[in-house]
């Protein structure tokens, strides 16, 4: 019963998520943009985390990247995240398929779902988590490499599921998944990249400045509204 309660709570906010993630590409931008300026005071650990992504880039243009071993890497990733999402939205799971089935999950779970369940495997960088886990026996600057890959790593797989047209995408529909994923995994990569150059207080910098920059520019417009009424009132 509860279960049946959050996903029906959840499926009312798919439509309203998909157009404030819409709205939220130009903070999110913004964000990126100052954590940018702001790496440029630490170079290192800018030019480690773009060297780890670019390492991806290049093993992903490379016979590496059709492999068989990829396509299972994505493949146990995709369906680890969705199944832990799902416990977590209270919905045991009771199995794994081991074929793709036509507009159906891999991941077998009690109950009907939501949409957040299907697109969890396209917005959790899993793979960026596990390998931060493993970098913690590094130096800070090797961590911004395994973080920048890590994220190359989970933009590969979004895009190869993207491509390959998963029964999860159909069931979200097209729309919506050029309205949201975008969007969401732009504000992943800002996360992750403010986390590779100022650990948890760049990723809390990121998610503050996205949140609070609206306020600010209306907080701004009005000092300058102020400004120019007290200059027009001198004159």
């Amino acid at each position: 019963m509860i279960a049946k309660r959050i996903d029906r709570l959840v499926e009312w906010t798919k439509w309203p998520v998909a157009f404030a993630a819409v709205a939220s590409i130009p903070l999110t931008l913004v964000a990126i943009s100052w954590q940018l300026s702001k790496s440029l005071s630490s170079p290192v650990f800018l030019v480690m985390f773009v060297a780890g992504f670019g390492l991806l880039c290049f093993a992903a243009r490379t016979s590496l990247g059709s492999s068989r071993w990829v396509k299972m890497l994505f493949g146990w990733l995709h369906d680890g995240t969705q199944a832990a999402v799902a416990m977590l939205m209270l919905h045991p799971v009771v199995g794994i398929r081991k074929e793709r089935v036509p507009d159906s999950s891999r991941v077998r779970w009690l109950g009907k779902g939501n949409w957040i369940m299907l697109v969890s495997p396209y917005i959790v960088p899993l793979s960026t988590i596990i390998l931060w886990l493993v970098s913690l026996l590094l130096f800070a600057a090797l961590r911004s490499a395994v973080l920048g890959f890590g994220l190359g790593l989970h933009l590969a797989y979004v895009g190869f599921q993207w491509s390959s047209g998963t029964s999860e995408l159909r069931r979200l529909g097209s729309k919506f998944c050029w309205m949201f994923l975008p969007a969401a995994n732009l504000a992943i990569a800002g996360f992750v990249f403010a986390f590779a150059i100022d650990g948890f207080s760049g990723a809390w910098g990121f998610g503050y400045d996205c949140i609070t920059m609206p306020w600010s520019a209306w907080e701004n417009i009005q000092d300058l509204i102020a400004i120019e009424a007290a200059v027009g009132a001198k004159n």
